[in-house]
């Protein structure tokens, strides 16, 4: 069994669900078609993406049911728009290469800065990278870490050259505090979600920067780069910009499971 099948009388080739799988468990075959790697079928997390961005429905994963994902078209947004938005955000890896204006991105963090904190500390604040100029050389010192630790030993010239680890967004948003604050890290998730869920809510496209921030723990010369203050900590990021492919479906997601008492 493959992990993906491709009905090539509708399949517009365009790629996106090359570029929205998370673990890059999907290229393109010599037909131009997409097909999965080596060993795709044990790494697949089950996420749907490459199903949900498909807008013809020419892929199918053989590891998720059909019947359990949504048209996104048939979802009330009017009755519940929050809901709507909590439910259709998916998490965003191929971008559009133009910068969201200063103004939106303001607008954002304008809203986020009513995120709930610790005893109301407040005391978060943001490094935003206003487009794709600054964000570049972040990206490039990240992925140098991520090629020595995952890929020790391979020449630069036989590394990759797209962007893994930022994945060609225009913005990079870093949630920052006193790194002595033992609530800061949970402040700052509580803030990235607020972001996370305000953009989608806005029709741009983020994705959690998980990479980033382990290259950013370990690798000096980003720590260098990025320059914090003394005593200041990044405790989550975000990647943003406007979404490159629209989704179609919803992926399905396992039941909650709750000890009713």
């Amino acid at each position: 069994m493959t992990l993906i099948q491709i009905d090539a009388n509708l399949c517009a080739q365009e790629g996106a669900c090359i570029a929205s799988c998370p673990w890059s468990l999907i290229t393109c075959g010599e037909d131009h078609y997409p097909v999965a790697v080596a060993g795709a079928l044990e790494a697949c997390i089950r996420c749907g993406q490459c199903v949900a961005v498909c807008l013809p429905g020419a892929l199918t994963n053989t590891l998720l049911e059909r019947d359990g994902f949504q048209e996104m078209a048939e979802l009330n947004k009017a009755a519940d728009p929050l809901a709507y938005t909590m439910r259709t955000r998916r998490s965003v890896r191929a971008f559009q290469p133009e910068p969201v204006s200063k103004a939106d991105l303001k607008s954002l963090l304008d809203v986020v800065r009513y995120a709930p904190s610790s005893n109301n500390s407040q005391n978060l604040w943001w490094i935003v990278t206003t487009g794709r100029a600054q964000t570049q050389p972040l990206a490039v010192l990240a992925q140098e870490w991520m090629q020595r630790t995952y890929r020790p030993g391979v020449p630069e010239d036989q590394w990759p050259r797209e962007d893994l680890v930022l994945r060609g967004a225009p913005h990079l948003l870093l949630c920052c505090g006193p790194e002595d604050s033992k609530p800061a890290a949970l402040d700052a998730a509580i803030a990235v979600t607020h972001v996370d869920l305000l953009a989608a809510a806005r029709g741009l496209g983020a994705c959690w920067a998980g990479v980033f921030m382990r290259a950013l723990a370990a690798w000096p010369p980003l720590q260098e780069a990025l320059g914090l203050p003394p005593g200041q900590k990044a405790f989550c990021g975000l990647l943003l910009g406007r979404p490159k492919h629209a989704f179609r479906l919803v992926p399905p997601r396992k039941p909650s499971a709750v000890d009713w008492r």
